[in-house]
């Protein structure tokens, strides 16, 4: 696999130009012959004399453009080895490539009236990741967005949606005079009329959708449309909607909840915002040891908010955090709402933000794309060790939230913008949809997906992402002996640095980490036995990241970045680091006012992260440790206070 790794990237030295350079050769000359064969009969409207090779503009052209190249030279080697920073990194050859050539062509994938070929390659790469993740790609749907804000963006307007469906159906079927059934989360049937306000609130998403379905079977489109309209909080806003609801049925009930992982990307805050849920309905959870949501805390959340009657419109999982690559126990989510249904006929969406982490799920498929045990993993990837029981369960569980975001862009190697939104069942896209009358699809056309704009946020979008992202998936299938292998291959090298930050080199400094990382991105901080307090200890740590930012230059070269732990978000992944670290650093924790603890953050997904020769990651270690030495020697402009006068 090492050579077929090799061979899918340019190389930190541009090793593999020559392919890159023949297939953009390929793409431009046949993009030429494409329009000199569109009306050959056409005269040409440039005359010799406006060729750019004899055009006074040419010279200006070419200088402003090496200036661009000038320029562009100060940008981030994402491509080396020595970055290790934030979650970018080398793009492959495929993908490079077909981005270049649709690009040419300018698609705008919003409708196939102006993208007839990448629409359908974004449908087909949409049913590869659904494929991958274990939806049913007869019942599921997806597309790509420019990035992981907008396809949460799209999760939580469908959540929301799903959420107060019934409660418009129940109004339409009364004013239609349709007697409905539903199923209940418990699993008995109840007739929609018989039900309150906040028994139509706790229907699962599947019994939300039948009632759509069974709606529009019992009733003429337009009556049915207009009931469901004059209901639907799409159309009446917030306050009118509350307003009816409570001279409706004399019970307002609290505003609806979203639950989201502590460690759950700021994302979240600005789309509860936009979309006038509020960000005080925005409720973080705590997390384990291993940065991964308490899933016991989210069942005592569950429980308090039933009691209060307060409805949840989602709970967001992570498959990756942002912060440290961690997978949220998504079996033990589902479980949790499972018992919710049975034991308190509450019920709620999962998303799972698995913007970083959703390429992940390829390293559970085998070379015949079936899903693989742990233990098949393990023999197919050479490792005795990893993945865990625990892992495979949690990302296979994938196959069970109702929504996904991924992005491409990131463990999928692609060029921005490229996110991805998946929907398990596609029937919730309805209830977003909206339909201009100039893009709306010929009666002749039976195809339901030509145009994405009727059920996406974003009104433009690049098909070159599209096309990128669809030669990628050819050319390195989903599964662990081509894609996956890569992605096992920088855990692998995580693991290893991990490792490494232990090793007795580093004394007498001290380097305390997190777990070892459920992706490749691991947390750390730097101490030493001269630092008595965690001020200085952060302060420390701000200098190496300081030293090694990608924000200056270093002579070492080598990249990383940092965050920050802080309380209550974290108070259940400290505990090791804050006894490793001694003196009155727990008391510093808990204290009002306190800005928490730095911690460095090593990104380590460059495609070549794991090899022998350069050895990066044994580089990285004697970076950090060459950067601390020289930290801690600079004298201080202002002394840390000490923990006891803090």
């Amino acid at each position: 696999m090492t050579n077929s790794i090799n061979s899918r990237f340019l190389g930190p030295k541009g090793e593999n130009s020559a392919l890159l350079s023949d297939l953009i050769s390929t793409a431009l000359a046949d993009y030429v012959g494409w329009r000199r064969r569109y009306q050959p009969r056409d005269p040409s409207p440039i005359h010799d004399g406006d060729l750019l090779d004899t055009c006074t503009d040419r010279g200006s052209i070419k200088a402003s453009f090496l200036e661009l190249l000038g320029r562009l030279h100060g940008s981030v080697p994402f491509f080396s080895g020595h970055y290790n920073a934030h979650m970018l990194s080398e793009q492959s050859i495929a993908a490079q490539a077909g981005y270049f050539a649709a690009m040419l062509y300018n698609p705008n994938n919003i409708s196939s009236e102006v993208s007839p070929v990448t629409t359908i390659l974004e449908i087909e790469v949409a049913k590869q990741l659904a494929e991958m993740v274990g939806y049913d790609p007869q019942r599921s749907w997806g597309h790509l967005t420019s990035g992981g804000t907008i396809a949460n963006f799209e999760a939580l307007w469908i959540a929301r949606n799903v959420l107060y469906h019934p409660v418009a159906a129940a109004g339409a079927a009364k004013e239609l005079g349709v007697d409905l059934s539903v199923s209940l989360p418990d699993g008995s049937r109840a007739r929609v009329r018989d039900l309150d306000l906040w028994q139509l609130l706790n229907l699962g998403s599947t019994a939300a959708l039948d009632l759509w379905d069974t709606l529009w079977d019992c009733a003429a489109r337009p009556s049915v449309e207009d009931a469901l309209r004059a209901r639907s909080l799409s159309t009446l806003g917030y306050q009118d909607y509350s307003r009816r609801l409570s001279a409706e049925f004399g019970d307002p009930l609290p505003p609806g909840v979203v639950l989201a992982t502590a460690t759950g990307h700021y994302s979240w805050e600005k789309i509860v915002r936009a979309l006038g849920i509020g960000a005080n309905q925005l409720v973080l959870l705590p997390v384990d040891q291993f940065c991964r949501m308490d899933t016991l805390a989210l069942w005592q959340k569950v429980v308090e908010l039933s009691a209060r009657r307060v409805p949840i419109m989602a709970c967001v999982a992570v498959c990756g955090s942002t912060e440290e690559s961690a997978i949220d126990r998504l079996d033990e989510i589902i479980a949790v709402r499972e018992m919710a249904e049975r034991k308190l006929g509450v019920t709620f969406q999962i998303h799972a933000d698995a913007c970083y982490g959703g390429y992940a799920a390829a390293i559970t498929r085998g070379a015949d794309n079936e899903r693989q045990s742990a233990k098949q993993i393990r023999a197919a990837l050479g490792d005795p060790s990893w993945p865990t029981e625990e892992w495979v369960r949690s990302v296979t569980a994938l196959e069970k939230v109702d929504s996904i975001s991924i992005d491409p862009h990131k463990l999928g190697y692609a060029p921005y913008p490229a996110g991805a939104f998946l929907l398990k069942d596609r029937r919730a896209r309805e209830l977003v949809a909206v339909d201009p009358p100039y893009l709306v699809p010929a009666a002749s056309d039976s195809s339901d997906s030509v145009f994405l704009g009727r059920f996406i946020f974003e009104g433009s979008k690049p098909g070159a992402s599209a096309a990128a992202a669809w030669l990628n998936h050819q050319t390195a299938p989903l599964n662990n002996s081509a894609h996956g292998r890569l992605i096992a291959s920088t855990i692998a090298a995580a693991h290893r640095f991990h490792s490494n930050l232990a090793s007795p080199s580093f004394a007498p400094f001290q380097v305390i980490s997190l777990p070892p990382p459920d992706i490749n991105v691991v947390c750390f901080l730097v101490t030493h036995p001269s630092l008595t307090s965690l001020d200085a200890v952060n302060t420390l740590n701000e200098s190496i990241y300081a030293e090694l930012s990608p924000n200056r230059g270093n002579a070492a070269g080598y990249m990383i970045s940092r965050t920050r732990l802080t309380s209550p978000a974290y108070d259940g992944a400290v505990p090791a680091v804050l006894t490793a670290l001694g003196g009155d650093a727990k008391s510093y924790w808990t204290m009002k006012g306190s800005e928490g603890i730095v911690m460095l953050r090593a990104t380590i997904m460059n495609p070549f992260a794991n090899a022998e020769r350069p050895d990066y990651m044994g580089g990285l270690a004697a970076a950090i440790r060459d950067a601390a030495v020289r930290c801690l020697n600079k004298p201080a402009t202002v002394r840390p206070p000490s923990l006891a006068s803090a």
